[in-house]
């Protein structure tokens, strides 16, 4: 407002001493008329006459100012009378990136296309993190300051970390009133890869655009980073469909050291999986965890539009290890997509922590896919994982519902002697949903003698889900 009252000053000085140059020179004096008498003292004597007036000068040439200069100065004045031009601050990235879009469309369109791109290649069009790529109706890049290497190019050279296919996406969305797109890219104002939202606009045949960044989740807060990593394939397959998005997903170069992308559709079908590509075309059975654990069929059941967790092992491609993952799955479109990350978990030398565990599993897969599936796999000989199984008991009738040896399947809950004679089977029903241990001696399956058992049971819907280890 300071400058804006400076400027209306300083243009009002021009125009004053512009109007004041149009006046004509003023003409000579006339002469002076004879001076009267003087009267008697104390007594004014008589004004004399006035002198005739001299003749007029010559006027000034009114046409002699430049009507240029005059008609710019009333143009001036008319544009300040108008509302100020607002540029929105940094501080509000999303509008300033879309008043930095729209600027570079304003210089297309008043000085032409050559003149634009030869500023949009310099680096003085730089604006800290704001920088424009130009891309032409073939999406050939026609402008990218940041990163010249990729004029002339197509837009499918500007990708992103994991040979993401940003540049490919941008231009999928572009239309005429402008789209928000979000991946993540290079910024040269920290050197560092960050989550870039960039502002597409397709113009006269061109599409141009520029984003602003924000630093995402980093690997260490590995639940965030997960769900990030399964947006950015959503957002990917929003942007270029399936066919684009399967292509890219089921590439080497699309994993990330421990997360890589799995894709189901509707028929539970696997249509990506880059860690393990012969999985692809397969139903989700097919991608079973260590003893056979259907984790596939888990985390097809949990997904939702809001997104669901799930805990399970599974093979890390980081470390080539089995460990606990843990599973980010978003229901879209009629597909599933997930993501996972992994931790050690406790190992079997921790054999309380790993009962725990295994048990934990048990009632995470019930929740996943139901009583009936979690039953019949809990039935079978591959869900024992060498003297761990899992056996479960309705509460309500205390007799077995599962187990690994059909021998005990439905038996009368009064044959729950050990081989030293001890009658466990109360102990075992009075568990508690916050589980309790119950030892009693037993024959170890895997190694053929009876041993002490530690059991740990937990009540969770009306069932007892209990495992064990062996001294």
């Amino acid at each position: 407002m300071i400058m804006r009252a400076l400027i209306v000053s300083i243009l009002s000085i021009i125009l004053v001493l512009s109007v004041v140059a149009c006046q004509g020179d003023v003409g000579p004096a006339g002469e002076q008329g004879p001076v009267g008498e003087q009267g008697p003292a104390g007594e004014q004597g008589a004004v004399g006459e006035q002198g005739p007036s001299g003749p007029p000068g010559p006027g000034g040439d009114v046409d002699s100012m430049d009507q240029a200069a005059i008609a710019t100065i009333i143009g001036l004045f008319q544009d300040l009378s108008g509302p100020p031009v607002s540029i929105p601050p940094k501080w509000e990235p999303a509008e300033y990136t879309q008043y930095f879009v729209k600027e570079a469309i304003s210089r297309y369109d008043a000085e032409g296309l050559d003149a634009t791109l030869a500023y949009y290649n310099t680096e003085e069009s730089i604006d800290g993190q704001w920088y424009m790529f130009i891309l032409d109706q073939n999406d050939i890049m026609l402008a990218h300051a940041a990163n010249t290497a990729l004029v002339d190019r197509p837009a499918s050279a500007a990708v992103g970390p994991n040979n993401y296919p940003a540049g490919e996406a941008v231009v999928a969305v572009a239309d005429e009133d402008g789209e928000w797109f979000s991946y993540t890219f290079p910024n040269p104002t920290t050197g560092g890869v960050e989550t870039k939202h960039s502002w597409m606009v397709e113009y006269d045949g061109l599409t141009f655009g520029s984003g602003w960044y924000e630093t995402g989740p980093s690997k260490f807060d590995s639940p965030a980073y997960t769900q990030a990593f399964v947006q950015s394939a959503i957002n990917l397959y929003n942007a270029v469909g399936l066919d684009a998005t399967l292509a890219h997903y089921n590439t080497e170069e699309s994993i990330d050291g421990q997360w890589y992308m799995f894709i189901f559709d509707e028929s539970k079908i696997m249509l990506a999986h880059a860690a393990n590509p012969a999985l692809v075309d397969r139903p989700a059975s097919a991608a079973a965890g260590p003893n056979n654990y259907p984790a596939g069929e888990a985390v097809f059941a949990v997904a939702d539009e809001d997104g669901e967790w799930f805990s399970y092992t599974f093979p890390n491609p980081a470390t080539g290890g089995v460990e606990t993952k843990h599973s980010w799955m978003v229901e879209y479109d009629g597909l599933t997509f997930g993501s996972g990350w992994y931790e050690r978990g406790p190992g079997k030398h921790d054999a309380p922590a790993y009962t725990r565990a295994f048990v934990g599993r048990a009632i995470d897969l019930y929740n996943a896919i139901g009583r009936e599936d979690t039953v019949a796999y809990y039935n079978t000989e591959e869900s024992i994982d060498g003297q761990w199984y899992v056996f479960i008991i309705d509460a309500s009738t205390g007799r077995t519902i599962s187990h690994s040896n059909p021998t005990f399947i439905d038996r009368d809950p009064s044959l729950r002697v050990d081989a030293a004679g001890y009658f466990y089977g109360d102990d075992l029903l009075s568990a508690t949903e916050s589980g309790k241990w119950v030892d009693y001696v037993l024959l170890n399956p895997e190694t053929g003698g009876d041993r002490q058992k530690h059991t740990w049971a937990v009540l969770y819907d009306g069932l007892i889900f209990a495992s064990g280890w062996y001294e």
